[in-house]
């Protein structure tokens, strides 16, 4: 008699609405280097970004070949919450596809994300470094289960 195999499925989506439950997401296309951009937002934000090797994401394509993005973490000043930095290309691979024009996400968690995101918007836009900035909407970015740390 042959049994049947039982196969698990990890529910993502209760995963991704707790994850992303405070959070704001801003989109920021920049031809710096990562640590370069970290630099400048550090002194134009009073921050401490700094590389969180650990929590990299680690993506595996179709060729067997991993690729690794970068993570950069600061916590905000008199807060419980922690700003993190993403680097969405790795040798012309992109970690969101769907975002191909955006170089890094900047994830700001907060009790209101939203307010805090724009206001980080409206002085990011001022940074020559900064080609582009722009809050992303969560539920249309595709594999957005990649952010998850």
């Amino acid at each position: 008699m042959a049994t049947a195999k039982k196969i698990l499925k990890l529910d993502t989506f209760a995963i991704e609405d707790d994850f992303f439950e405070n959070v704001a997401l801003i989109g920021i296309s920049s031809d710096k280097p990562a640590y370069t951009l970290c630099h400048v937002l550090n002194r134009a934000f009073q921050l401490s970004f700094v590389r969180k090797p650990k929590l990299d994401v680690m993506v595996g394509k179709k060729n067997n070949q991993q690729f690794s993005f970068a993570i950069y973490q600061s916590p905000v000043p008199r807060s419980a919450f922690c700003l993190t930095l993403y680097k969405l290309k790795n040798d012309e691979v992109h970690l969101l596809p769907s975002l191909r024009n955006m170089d890094y996400i900047w994830m700001v968690a907060d009790d209101d994300p939203e307010t805090i995101a724009l206001q980080y918007l409206k002085k990011l836009r001022l940074i020559p470094e900064v080609q582009f900035a722009s809050l992303l909407e969560k539920d249309k970015i595709k594999n957005i289960e990649y952010l998850i740390l």
